[in-house]
């Protein structure tokens, strides 16, 4: 997964993204069988339930992730996003999360990339100012913004919460809270 100028890279668990889609296909295969049956009522009782663990799924373990780019990391925590520009990161380690230590003496972590990786796959700790010490092999280029972005970013951290994924959440607990009232 290396390229030779690196536009966007994603790290995520694996284990987070297949138990996203077995999850998925476990609620598609039950909102499926009213459907194909035309049970409509059954369908009506079934979807704002299956929505809402859906988006659950989703916000839990799919949508965790950090995002790598020349000029900044994005992290996507559940229901936070942080922007680290290279320039504040001064060392970037791994346990069981990646932890993104700034300037401002704050760390970061990150939960999308929450499993611990082995010496020689991912380095256990990656300084900017010196070379690191564990073989990265394909994931050197990934990580080599860290390293080369030594000089100070005038663009600032930012923490803000998701608020689309988390409106699109409060609007099905709604609906399921409605769903289950008028039900009753």
């Amino acid at each position: 997964m290396s390229r030779k100028h690196p536009e966007r890279f994603v790290v995520r668990t694996a284990s987070g993204v297949v138990a996203f889609w077995i999850g998925a296909v476990v609620l598609l295969v039950v909102v499926g069988i009213p459907l194909f049956q035309a049970d409509w009522r059954l369908l009506s009782f079934l979807l704002p339930p299956a929505l809402l663990l859906a988006w659950a799924f989703w916000l839990v373990l799919f949508r965790p992730a950090v995002h790598y780019d020349p000029a900044r990391a994005l992290v996507i925590n559940i229901g936070r996003r942080y922007v680290l520009p290279w320039g504040h990161v001064t060392n970037v380690r791994q346990g069981l999360g990646m932890l993104f230590d700034l300037d401002a003496g704050k760390p970061v972590q990150a939960l999308g990339a929450a499993a611990p990786r082995r010496p020689g796959i991912i380095a256990g700790v990656i300084d900017r100012r010196t070379r690191p010490s564990n073989d990265l092999n394909y994931d050197a280029e990934i990580v080599d913004g860290v390293r080369r972005a030594a000089a100070p970013s005038s663009e600032p951290v930012t923490a803000s919460w998701d608020v689309v994924p988390l409106g699109i959440g409060a609007v099905l607990i709604i609906a399921v809270i409605i769903e289950f009232a008028i039900g009753v």
